[in-house]
């Protein structure tokens, strides 16, 4: 089985120190982890470089791991379309904290993002983050405010949720 798991969340929430705890919960062992902060370059190269391997990864056929914010959903549809068009199984978890704990983190990394960028993306969330449940996809959405604790997840068998902050109220989606 191939699969494509995307984790998105605004800078600071704690994205790529969580892989092995998402992948965990999703029983899944990939080792192919496409991670823009890992990656050489500019912010820009980063981004850019990290989606290339995305793309070679689903024409090669190679399950992956992205980090991402997932804010440009045109991408995310298109990653998601070509996905299902090379029969690979999607999953997404969303990560979430607070405005001021994600700051907070960012400050005391090595490759610190402009505290504007990481405001847009945090309030961009906050308002869009519940367009993803809409997407045919396994999701979990995760609460890395003190714990890393998982709220929700959604697979093909069963619902599993509990109540937590979230971008959006995720009771409606735990029936």
């Amino acid at each position: 089985m191939r699969v494509g798991f995307l984790i998105c969340g605004p800078s600071g929430v704690g994205k790529s120190s969580h892989v092995p705890d998402m992948l965990k919960n999703a029983g899944l062992l990939i080792e192919n982890i496409i991670d823009p902060d890992k990656l050489s370059g500019t912010h820009k190269e980063q981004s850019e470089s990290a989606l290339n391997k995305v793309y070679e990864s689903i024409e090669s056929k190679q399950s992956f791991v992205y980090t991402t914010t997932c804010g440009g959903m045109r991408i995310i549809n298109d990653i998601i379309k070509k996905m299902k068009e090379n029969k690979f199984k999607t999953i997404i978890a969303i990560a979430y904290t607070k405005l001021g704990t994600a700051l907070e983190r960012i400050v005391k990394r090595d490759q610190p993002v402009p505290e504007d960028v990481v405001k847009d993306l945090h309030a961009f969330f906050k308002t869009k983050a519940e367009r993803f449940m809409k997407l045919d996809a396994e999701i979990y959405l995760y609460n890395n405010e003190t714990d890393f604790n998982l709220l929700y997840s959604k697979t093909r068998k069963k619902i599993l949720c509990t109540p937590g902050d979230f971008y959006f109220d995720i009771s409606k989606y735990c029936r």
